[in-house]
């Protein structure tokens, strides 16, 4: 193990304590303890063990901790790591409608990124069809939307390709809790803009696929908490 991931492996759960506080999953005792564990020697060897076996567990047997290999759409990996409280009841199974433009760089790594992420809360997640203007398409999509727990919508390479809106607005109408990624590259020129009727929707902008899916890690336990009751 490198001093680069054990500065990792503390700052990485010191961030999900915090997030997981200012939103209300966890009390600030809990936190506390956890921000103690991360500067306490105790994170060494739990941090050691991760990086070489890619799971470990707390030394006080508290914490369960797995690597998750994610992608850049721009090339090379990240980890994302899994934490969970050792003895926590397990994630009730559901369902989430994925739309995004449907070409292969998202393919292999939006979604890719996704299963992984939802993974960790047992949620299975639905695709999108290829083309909405197909009636019979367009009426599976109004379907799947329907019946799934929520939904989560991706705005990248949309410029010109307004089908993501269009199932978002799908959503919106059916008052089916989603939340939108919203690409916001560097050049203006192809950054998506968020239509209006839209702009309240929980949005989680994002430059890089490292940015966005630990935000989207860190913010779905209390997102499940407020929605899907």
């Amino acid at each position: 193990m490198t001093p680069q991931q054990l500065a990792f492996f503390r700052s990485y759960i010191r961030r999900w304590a915090n997030t997981l506080y200012e939103h209300g999953s966890i009390d600030w005792t809990t936190c506390g303890g956890l921000q103690s564990f991360c500067q306490g020697p105790d994170a060494k060897p739990t941090a050691r063990e991760l990086f070489s076996r890619k799971e470990a567990t707390s030394t006080d047997g508290k914490l369960r901790f797995r690597l998750r290999p994610l992608r850049e759409i721009t090339g090379g990996t990240f980890n994302l790591i899994e934490v969970a409280f050792s003895g926590a009841r397990p994630w009730p199974a559901r369902t989430c409608f994925v739309g995004h433009r449907f070409i292969p760089s998202l393919k292999n790594t939006l979604r890719w990124n996704l299963r992984h992420v939802l993974d960790a809360f047992n949620i299975d997640p639905k695709w999108s069809g290829h083309d909405l203007s197909a009636r019979q398409i367009f009426e599976d999509i109004v379907r799947r939307i329907g019946g799934a727990d929520f939904c989560v919508f991706d705005n990248r390479a949309t410029l010109g390709r307004p089908n993501v809106y269009i199932e978002a607005a799908i959503a919106h109408a059916l008052k089916k809790p989603f939340l939108f990624f919203h690409f916001t590259p560097t050049a203006k020129r192809s950054k998506p803009v968020i239509p209006t009727d839209l702009a309240h929707t929980i949005r989680l902008p994002y430059k890089s696929y490292r940015q966005l899916f630990a935000e989207l890690y860190f913010r779905l336990p209390s997102f499940i908490d407020e929605n899907l009751k």
